[in-house]
């Protein structure tokens, strides 16, 4: 339900966990979406006081660049990486580094500004995966890792949860889930949402063989077609390996 139709959204630019910048470090998501992204954003930091960015490629990641991603859209996630706090009530105001915040967003808009001004639309293009941030480091042991895409959005006609994509190389891809897989059951729990997803994941560790049953629509069906129950199993990796 985009306010702005897609082919005319240029990039999308996310800025999901800014607040903590420390030793000058900031990651930026996504620049290899387009080929002219590592560019402008190596221009950008070089025309301020620099950063020390960090340029990961992959448009797919746990936050709301990944579905414009899936639609064809590049992107850009900043993020001044994981810490302690994280979805902790501990996570009060005054650990946020305010200057820190504004150097990102200094930064972010001359990114933005660059790409407003280019003589063309950047040019798409599908980066190669890398292994995203997972919990706090130690918080709850090795994070098992997928390489599942759900979609974020959610649909309340679906029940269970749609993947939108599978990292390529992943567990995932190897045990042969699809973009557009509904998972309904992982491991014999019931899958409703990505809650119920969540949870049936992290409590396997890597190592562990899991059984995930999906929804998948008929190759070559007409729309409307019943989807076919598929199982399949994939062994889990490591989250940061």
């Amino acid at each position: 339900h985009a306010p702005i139709p897609m082919d005319s959204t240029v990039a999308m630019l996310n800025f999901d966990m800014v607040g903590r910048l420390k030793d000058e470090k900031l990651l930026v998501y996504g620049v290899a979406t387009a080929s002219e992204l590592p560019g402008i954003v190596d221009s950008a930091n070089a025309a301020g006081p620099k950063l020390k960015v960090k340029g990961i490629g992959d448009g797919f990641g746990p936050s709301d660049h990944s579905s414009f991603y899936g639609k064809g859209v590049p992107v850009l996630h900043f993020f001044t990486d994981q810490h302690p706090d994280y979805h902790a009530a501990t996570d009060d105001a005054d650990k946020i580094n305010a200057p820190g915040t504004a150097r990102v967003v200094d930064l972010a808009y001359a990114v933005a500004r660059r790409i407003a001004d280019g003589p063309a639309r950047l040019t798409f293009q599908r980066a190669a995966v890398t292994q995203r941030m997972g919990g706090p480091e130690g918080a709850q042991g090795p994070r098992p890792y997928l390489g599942s895409v759900p979609d974020m959005a959610g649909d309340d006609a679906v029940k269970g949860l749609k993947l939108q994509g599978v990292s390529p190389g992943s567990p995932a891809d190897r045990g042969g889930l699809r973009a557009g897989d509904v998972v309904v059951e992982m491991d014999g729990k019931p899958v409703t949402d990505l809650y119920t997803y969540t949870d049936a994941l992290y409590a396997k560790k890597p190592g562990d063989t899991l059984r995930v049953v999906v929804l998948r629509p008929p190759a070559g069906a007409a729309a409307g077609a019943a989807p076919e129950r598929v199982t399949v199993q994939v062994t889990l990796g490591q989250r940061g390996q």
